[in-house]
Formats: structure tokens, C-alpha cells, sequence
């Protein structure tokens, strides 16, 4: 080989090496900027997603505060309500108390027949009483055998 030639030679490996030891950092150094340009092109979709997501969560929000409100509000009124009927309702369970426990009477050997005849009238009405409960109770359950047969009847 000639030389000039192989000095020219030379001289090229050792710019080419230069350069390339630069190039390849520079080269290095665009691919991180590509991957960060693209990750930031993904983030832009995924931050529209956000804001649409913050949005939905805003409105879920303001909803649950005004059920919150209402709910607020009927809690108050009842409340009030309560505290308004408690003093009936102790009022009321006394009276039912007093009327429960049961009145002694005494009175004359000669009111004693008369007692005989009201307590008869009172057993003999609380026999018709009974009877009338059981009827009724038999009217019930053969509603509910009816109904029971409709809704199987419905049911196929």
C-alpha cells in the first residue's frame, strides 16, 4: 500500500473513531429525548382520562352531598318528631300500666250474685271471642293455601 494512502488511512480510523465515540453519545442521547417525546405523547390521552375521570367523581360527589342534605333534613325532622311524641307515649304506657294491674273491689255479700252473673256474661263472651279468632285464623290460612296455588299456578 502506498504511503500516502496508508497514512490517509491512519488518519481516517482515528477521526472516524472520534467521531463515532461522539456520534454514538449524541445518537444515545436522541433515543432517550424519542422515548421521552413518546412518553409524553402517551401521557397526554391518560391525562384526558384524568380530567374526564375527575369530572365523573366531582358529579358523584355533588350528588352524595345533596343526598347528604336530604338525608340531614329527614334525620332532623324525625328527630323532632320523636322528641314531640315521647311525652305522649309515656303518658300513654302509664295509662295502659294503671288500667293493667287490677282493681280490688269490695263490696256487700249481697253484690255477690251479680258478680257471678257479670263474670259468666264475661266468660261466655270470651268464648265467642275465641271461636271468632279461630274462624278467622282458618279464613287466613286457606287465603294462604289460594295464594300460594295462584303463585305456583303464575309461576309455570
Amino acid at each position: 500500500m502506498h504511503p500516502k494512502r496508508a497514512l490517509g488511512s491512519f488518519f481516517d480510523r482515528v477521526v472516524a473513531w472520534r467521531v463515532d465515540e461522539r456520534f454514538d453519545r449524541q445518537h444515545h442521547d436522541l433515543e432517550q429525548l424519542r422515548g421521552a417525546v413518546h412518553h409524553q405523547g402517551d401521557l397526554v390521552p391518560r391525562l384526558d382520562d384524568l380530567e374526564r375521570r375527575m369530572g365523573d367523581v366531582e358529579r358523584a360527589v355533588s350528588e352524595l352531598r345533596e343526598r347528604l342534605d336530604r338525608t340531614t333534613g329527614t334525620a332532623e325532622w324525625s328527630a323532632n318528631e320523636l322528641a314531640r311524641l315521647a311525652p305522649q307515649a309515656a303518658a300513654f304506657e302509664e295509662r295502659l300500666e294503671r288500667a293493667a294491674r287490677p282493681t280490688v273491689l269490695t263490696g256487700e255479700l249481697t253484690d255477690v250474685p251479680e258478680a257471678r252473673e257479670l263474670l259468666t256474661a264475661v266468660r261466655e263472651e270470651h268464648a265467642r271471642v275465641r271461636a271468632r279468632l279461630a274462624l278467622v285464623s282458618a279464613y287466613e290460612e286457606r287465603l294462604r293455601r289460594l295464594e300460594d296455588a295462584v303463585h305456583r299456578g303464575t309461576a309455570r
